[in-house]
């Protein structure tokens, strides 16, 4: 969806006009997002420690209703659904609360439903880990492509090593920055709090098989618990929205989770250099019986330029993707 001065914007299915779909796009929330935040954080020194706690954040109501995971699997590229009753409620709303009407409410008074900052950080990271695929990057199974549109054909079947370069810039920023924060803990919905455990326990309990390559039944075993943990979480919102509960999250807690996608990610990144020295930008998977299985693609300029951002490189490396680069059939 898009912020305009008249509020929040999101796309409905209209019979005259072909172009118009519904989705979300799979690159805009990670890396557009992460730029802001480093330039912010350079213009305005250490004012991330005074917005962090304070709960000026709210959710957009958007009537898009995201299929549950199984659904997913079935068809994935056919994953998301226009929830018509409510757009038209919304739409109605407009009319005597203004812009306000297009956000998510309390369920006891109908006033804005306000978070912390570190809350839409974790709700941002947990969707992208929850689609997240062992050796392949993260899936972009949300009815949008990425970064151009020759890659709408691997709307479902695609796997995203680009937003995955992305989101390692992205971990490596947030633990410098909760490193330097005096805040023991942050208070975050219930919900929230509940889908962070879910996949901290998925990835500690597999933690083991990072030490070889991941098969294809132990990836698909991860896949299928990190996608149904936020089915289960986005089906509750669905449902009745945010019970109004707060958890408390240790700081601590949070680094050693980023710690241990960083440890994942890492083993990804190392699985997707390609014999030529570039790295893997998308990936194609598989669904059987009991495995997930995976394809890889030609090679393609934004996985170069994503993994030279991505902070996994030392300068040596860097040189040598450069160097592949002048070397490869893009050049």
């Amino acid at each position: 969806y898009r912020i305009t001065r008249d509020g929040l914007d999101w796309e409905v299915p209209d019979p005259e006009d072909p172009w118009a779909y519904i989705g979300y796009w799979g690159d805009h929330q990670i890396i557009y997002l992460q730029k802001l935040l480093e330039v912010f954080d350079s213009h305005y020194p250490n004012r991330f420690n005074q917005l962090l706690l304070n709960e000026i954040y709210v959710y957009a109501n958007v009537p898009y209703r995201i299929k549950d995971y199984d659904e997913i699997k079935a068809n994935p590229s056919d994953t998301i659904m226009l929830d018509y009753d409510l757009d038209k409620q919304i739409t109605k709303n407009v009319e005597s609360e203004g812009a306000d009407a297009k956000l998510l409410k309390r369920s006891y008074n109908g006033q804005n439903y306000q978070v912390n900052f570190i809350e839409k950080i974790l709700v941002t990271l947990l969707s992208k880990l929850s689609n997240f695929v062992p050796g392949a990057g993260i899936w972009m199974n949300t009815q949008r492509p990425e970064w151009n549109d020759a890659n709408n054909a691997l709307v479902g079947n695609g796997v995203s090593m680009v937003t995955l370069y992305y989101l390692r810039r992205f971990l490596s920023f947030w633990k410098t920055k909760l490193n330097s924060i005096e805040s023991d803990s942050f208070s975050v919905s219930a919900e929230i709090a509940e889908l962070f455990e879910a996949i901290d326990t998925t990835f500690k309990n597999y933690e083991s098989t990072l030490d070889s390559e991941i098969d294809d039944i132990t990836r698909r075993k991860i896949t299928d618990q990190l996608g149904q943990s936020h089915s289960k979480y986005r089906n509750s919102i669905y449902k009745s929205g945010f019970s109004n509960g707060k958890n408390k999250l240790n700081t601590k807690d949070i680094i050693s989770f980023i710690d241990l996608s960083l440890k994942y990610i890492d083993n990804t990144i190392r699985d997707n250099k390609r014999p030529d020295g570039l790295y893997h930008a998308y990936n194609l998977i598989t669904f059987s019986n009991d495995g997930l299985y995976i394809r890889n693609l030609y090679e393609m300029l934004e996985g170069q330029v994503a993994v030279l951002s991505s902070g996994f490189l030392n300068p040596k490396e860097g040189l040598d993707v450069l160097d592949a680069l002048k070397n490869s059939s893009m050049f």
